[in-house]
C-alpha cells in the first residue's frame, strides 16, 4: 500500500504525470477514432469499386449490344446503294416494252453495268485481273489446261469467269483456262 501512496504523492507534486497522462488520454481517443475513420475510408473505396464495377458491366453490355447491331445492319449501306441499280434496270425492262432499237437497251444495260462496278469499287470490291498473268491458285481456279504455243506454261489464256476481291481477301477465284507445254509429235 505504500507503493500506491508514493506514486500518488508523485503524481501529485510532478506536473508532467499531468501532461503525460492528458496525453496519453489523447492518445486513446485518436486510436478509438483512427479505425472509424478507416473503416469509413474502406466504406468508400468500396462504394468507388462497386460503381467502378457496374460501369464496367454496363460498357460491356452496350459494346455487346453495338456489336450485333453492326453484324446485323453492317449490309445497309450496300443494300441502299444496290436500290438505285435495281431502279435502274426496271427503268430498262420498261424501256424494253416501248423502244423499238435494241441499241438503246444495249446502251441502258451498259450504263447500270458500269454503275454497278461503281458500287462495286466504292465498297472495296475489285476484279482480280487474270488474262496474260501467271496461274496463281490463291487467286484463279483452274478449269482447264490447255496446250499452245503462243502462251508461256502456266499462264492464264482464257478468262470463264471474272474473280474478286474484296479488300485483300479474295471473295470469289476467277475461274481461268492455264496455258500447258503444247503437245510434241
Amino acid at each position: 500500500m505504500k507503493k500506491n501512496k508514493k506514486s500518488d504523492d508523485e503524481n501529485e507534486m510532478n506536473p508532467q504525470n499531468d501532461e503525460n497522462s492528458s496525453d496519453n488520454h489523447i492518445a486513446e481517443e485518436q486510436t478509438i477514432d483512427e479505425p472509424k475513420v478507416e473503416i469509413d475510408e474502406c466504406e468508400e473505396w468500396k462504394q468507388k469499386y462497386l460503381y467502378t464495377l457496374a460501369e464496367l458491366e454496363n460498357f460491356r453490355k452496350r459494346v455487346a449490344k453495338e456489336r450485333s447491331e453492326l453484324i446485323k445492319y453492317g449490309s445497309r449501306d450496300v443494300f441502299y446503294d444496290l436500290l438505285e441499280i435495281t431502279d435502274n434496270f426496271g427503268r430498262v425492262i420498261e424501256a424494253d416494252k416501248k423502244e423499238s432499237d435494241p441499241k438503246v437497251i444495249v446502251q441502258g444495260i451498259e450504263m447500270i453495268y458500269d454503275q454497278l462496278m461503281k458500287l462495286l469499287q466504292k465498297h472495296e470490291v475489285k476484279p482480280i485481273e487474270s488474262l496474260e498473268k501467271e496461274f496463281d491458285p490463291n487467286v484463279h481456279d483452274a478449269m482447264q489446261k490447255v496446250p499452245v504455243n503462243d502462251s508461256k506454261p502456266g499462264t492464264v489464256i482464257q478468262e470463264i469467269q471474272k474473280g474478286y476481291k474484296y479488300r485483300d481477301k479474295v471473295l470469289r477465284p476467277a475461274r481461268v483456262i492455264v496455258a500447258a507445254e503444247p503437245e510434241s509429235h
